[in-house]
């Protein structure tokens, strides 16, 4: 066999080289993004007893999920190595407060898993407003955006709470809580703040965090409210083209057949 004709290894190379590209070029992994995420928010975070395995496989999806989302959707080698670096910074902290076991990473973890879930967002944004009619792909897409909101403020409650541990009232007095355990109940706070629901279990006590629940309110209304606009307007924009293009066609077509007329009759 020749050395210019690709072997079977540098065909599989070649294949998972490829793979991420695949993964994010095509809708449906939106679906799949969809899925973890409701996994991870509705089963692995209330329960918070996943153990050290089950934490360790969310934390590395996660952490492939966003490098090669930045890597795919980057317009430019300046922008991926730009967001690459942020992203790469946040994952590490994450890993190495996760090997470590140091309270003292608290405040950078939260920090940086902020930082982690807002470039998703970014990304899956760009997957859900690129060219193209939209599809339930796409709209699944909205849906990860949202659930991520919820996320970042869950972040960002834990983030305070590491600052101020008396900013929020959990309704229980002379218990203490982890870290651990107090994010698995921000992320319950966040989302029924983000819905507007309320039940009032968990409250805000500090100004800076009901400043932050506030915001999370609004932004639950608004987003939903922008999404929806934005989405029905480019669908209505993208078959206003089709409509364009299929009647140029017949009107191709029309000519076409005009023609062949009148050179039937001079004939």
């Amino acid at each position: 066999m020749s050395s210019a004709e690709p072997t079977a290894h540098h065909l599989t190379g070649a294949r998972l080289r490829e793979a991420p590209h695949t993964f994010w070029t095509s809708e449906w992994s939106l679906s799949c993004l969809l899925g973890f995420l409701v996994f991870t928010v509705f089963f692995a975070e209330p329960l918070a007893n996943v153990g050290n395995t089950g934490h360790f496989i969310l934390s590395a999806v996660f952490t492939a999920v966003l490098v090669t989302g930045i890597v795919t959707v980057a317009k430019s080698s300046t922008v991926a190595i730009a967001f690459g670096s942020v992203a790469v910074a946040s994952v590490a902290i994450h890993w190495v407060r996760y090997a470590s076991g140091d309270n003292a990473l608290d405040a950078l973890n939260a920090l940086g898993t902020l930082t982690s879930l807002g470039l998703l967002a970014a990304i899956v944004l760009v997957q859900v407003f690129r060219e193209g009619s939209v599809t339930f792909h796409r709209l699944q897409g909205a849906i990860c955006v949202y659930l991520l909101l919820g996320l970042m403020w869950g972040a960002i409650y834990a983030l305070i709470y590491v600052m101020h541990p008396n900013a929020f009232d959990f309704g229980r007095t002379g218990e203490p809580m982890t870290i651990a355990a107090a994010r698995a109940r921000f992320v319950y706070f966040s989302l029924t703040t983000l819905t507007t629901v309320g039940y009032g279990d968990i409250t805000a006590v500090l100004p800076i965090a009901r400043s932050m629940a506030m915001l999370e309110a609004v932004t639950g209304q608004l987003f939903p409210a922008i999404l929806i606009a934005r989405l029905v307007s480019m669908e209505l924009y993208y078959r206003q083209r089709r409509f364009e293009r299929e009647q140029a066609a017949l009107d191709r077509e029309e000519l076409a057949r005009a023609v062949a007329r009148a050179l039937r009759d001079q004939g």
